[in-house]
């Protein structure tokens, strides 16, 4: 939700220090399963061994994936990209006293030439988004993932967690747990009558999670699938190949139920 709009020439509702300043204030409040999902992606940046030394954040907002990472790659270097200013802002005041670990720039992700932005260096460990990249279209989406690959190191993973686009009788679902937690959240603090939770609805651009997953493998990515998914919540993914793992190879095996006849 934050990050990226619709067409690149055109302000988007997350350029407004007031909707950025507003989602900021209630994301933990708002979000369905935030704390399910934040668990489920520490959980993948940590296992099989995994280090993540170099990330980049894309359509970062305030900082608060790049925090997420950082708690379970604590000597990581980081690098955000949002076109945002009130985000960025935001994001330099969350990381100040890094050390120059934490980079935040500037960068349209409506458009190829956000890679321009980047500060040189080596391939990045990951490539993280959370509730930004919905806002591209179709196409601009494939075309990120392909920019995405190419940014990353071998065995290097890319991670997103974002609204994707369903059908079917939970179309809808997660707009309104977000109403709902509202609600709950307005009563806590004491205040009264409807409350409002839509920040950018006519900036939205979701795809299913089928067609991204198809994308990825497009652009090259291996083990590419969804981690997690509720209603429209999804966390999705892949990986560069790296020809140097020593993984071992899996060894499935089919057990069949045997039966003996008696006499």
């Amino acid at each position: 939700m934050s990050g990226a709009g619709s067409d690149a020439a055109t302000p988007t509702a997350w350029q407004q220090a007031q909707v950025a300043t507003s989602f900021l204030e209630r994301r933990r409040s708002l979000l369905p399963l935030l704390e399910v999902q934040e668990d489920l992606i520490g959980r993948l940046l940590t296992r099989e061994g995994r280090r993540v030394r170099r990330l980049l954040d894309l359509g970062g907002g305030d900082g608060a994936m790049t925090a997420l990472v950082l708690q379970h790659a604590a000597g990581a270097q980081g690098v955000l990209v949002d076109f945002s200013e009130p985000m960025l802002e935001r994001a330099e005041a969350r990381f100040e006293g890094s050390d120059g670990r934490f980079r935040a720039v500037r960068g349209d992700l409506r458009e190829a030439g956000w890679v321009n932005a980047l500060p040189a260096g080596e391939p990045f460990d990951l490539v993280i988004s959370g509730l930004a990249i919905h806002h591209l279209e179709s196409r601009r989406k494939r075309e990120l993932f392909g920019e995405a690959f190419d940014l990353l190191g071998p065995g290097g993973m890319f991670l997103n967690m974002d609204i994707v686009a369903v059908e079917g009788p939970l179309q809808g679902l997660f707009e309104e747990e977000m109403l709902a937690n509202a609600e709950h959240a307005a009563v806590a603090a004491g205040h009264g009558g409807p409350h409002q939770v839509e920040f950018d609805g006519d900036e939205d651009r979701p795809d299913s999670a089928a067609e991204q997953l198809g994308w990825l493998r497009e652009a090259g990515f291996e083990q590419a699938e969804t981690h997690f998914k509720w209603a429209e919540a999804a966390i999705f993914g892949g990986a560069a190949a790296d020809p140097s793992s020593q993984r071992p190879v899996a060894l499935y095996v089919n057990c069949a139920r045997l039966r003996t006849n008696a006499g």
